[in-house]
């Protein structure tokens, strides 16, 4: 089935619960499009409610809350179309809403600049962290294979003590409550930095072999990716208990007399991920692998322990500090997101409303609509208001009695 501009889309599958429920408005201009069943779509009756509020009252904390306690867990996080029947919210006349609309409008373009400018800065974070890998180590000619005094050419081969490989069984398509066990997604491994939040869920009950548990100071490498992230490598500087290698992932043993943090850094310069992604198999770009063998076979340059040392410890500090501003910047996002939701829930009950000169207004009064038919598409929502008003008081004190509202199919 279609959508056109007006057309609201929420997601009834997702494999996190912060994810379920959440909508989209369609926009004018977007091209025609079609929606999965794990999808509904909500048109609603222009008499009734504009979309863009719909969109406005669907991040407020009453309808997530209805969202999140109706939600049934399995293998995803779904909900029924019983349960989205009875979620319910305030409904203020169009003339009302408009005005509530332009207030909101307002404010949220200043967040839109203020989040653009955050995602500017974590980008510049992420070519931090590059800096690290790409000026300090090695320090070699790619070209002419020109090495510093000390240094010599040899296989990674011969850094590696070993290369251990995990496993991945049946999972659940969720992340691991924190007293549960799971086995990293690869999105752990492809940040720049171990996300040990990126995970899934293994059943209890599961035998996990003990040796592929993930610790502090492990070198992992994704072993099959997209052709940009295959051989992807971070350093485990902390890891909650009950983590496990993936079939997926390879954790990097380096030899007696290897720096880690050099070899970590080793890892990630451009020429032995460029080798990594040569030497990759697979026909497709989105799904690349390499096996043990072609990546022991990358020549390397090999610098001697005390540089080792000494570029490890620069490409650490460097790295470091790039992770503490990203997480800087990714928790001032997160406060930015708060902040959108205490907008709605200051919207939804009246607390934000714009100038009553805006639009056509009208004189705010209860809402007596006869019930209309159904659609019986699937997927369809249709918004019909429930006789079951409460009076609340606008902004300017006026006494606004607005309906509950439902979706019918």
């Amino acid at each position: 089935m279609d959508v056109r501009a007006g057309d609201f889309l929420v997601c009834r599958n997702a494999g996190t619960l912060d994810r379920l429920g959440r909508g989209v408005l369609i926009e004018k201009g977007t091209p025609l499009l079609n929606f999965s069943s794990g999808m509904a779509r909500v048109r609603v009756r222009p008499t009734l409610l504009y979309p863009a509020y719909l969109e406005q009252l669907w991040q407020s904390s009453p309808v997530r809350e209805q969202i999140e306690a109706a939600a049934r867990s399995g293998r995803m996080y779904s909900l029924t179309i019983k349960a989205l029947l009875n979620i319910r919210f305030s409904l203020p006349p169009l003339a009302l809403q408009e005005r509530i609309l332009a207030a909101l409008q307002v404010r949220i373009k200043r967040l839109d600049r203020a989040e653009t400018a955050l995602r500017r800065a974590a980008a510049g974070a992420i070519a931090l962290q590059d800096v690290a890998h790409h000026a300090l180590t090695p320090q070699y000619d790619a070209a002419t294979q020109t090495l510093p005094h000390g240094w010599r050419w040899g296989r990674l081969g011969e850094v590696i003590k070993r290369i251990e490989s995990g496993h991945s069984p049946r999972c659940l398509k969720r992340p691991a409550e924190s007293d549960e066990k799971a086995v990293i997604k690869t999105s752990a491994i492809t940040g720049g930095r171990f996300l040990e939040d990126e995970n899934k869920a293994v059943p209890a009950g599961t035998l996990l072999n003990e040796h592929h548990e993930i610790t502090a100071g492990d070198i992992l490498l994704c072993r099959a990716n997209s052709l940009a992230h295959v051989g992807a490598t971070v350093h485990v500087t902390e890891c909650r208990s009950g983590l496990y290698l993936s079939d997926k992932s390879l954790r990097m043993v380096p030899n007696t007399g290897i720096d880690d943090r050099w070899l970590v850094s080793l890892l990630a310069t451009p020429y032995v991920r460029a080798e990594i992604a040569r030497r990759s198999n697979g026909t497709l770009s989105s799904m690349r692998n390499i096996t043990q063998p072609n990546l022991q076979e990358i020549p390397i340059p090999i610098a001697p322990l005390h540089d080792q040392v000494r570029l490890g410890r620069q490409a650490t500090q460097c790295r470091n500090a790039a992770d503490q501003l990203h997480l800087r910047i990714q928790k001032t996002l997160k406060s930015s997101a708060l902040l959108r939701r205490a907008l709605a829930d200051a919207a939804s009950v009246g607390r934000i409303v714009g100038p009553a000169n805006i639009g056509s207004p009208q004189e705010p009064t209860v809402l007596h609509v006869p019930p209309e038919p159904s659609i019986r598409n699937e997927g369809d929502w249709i918004a019909r208001p429930v006789q079951t008003p409460w009076a609340v008081a606008d902004h300017h004190s006026r006494s606004v009695v607005p309906e509950q509202l439902e979706f019918e199919l």
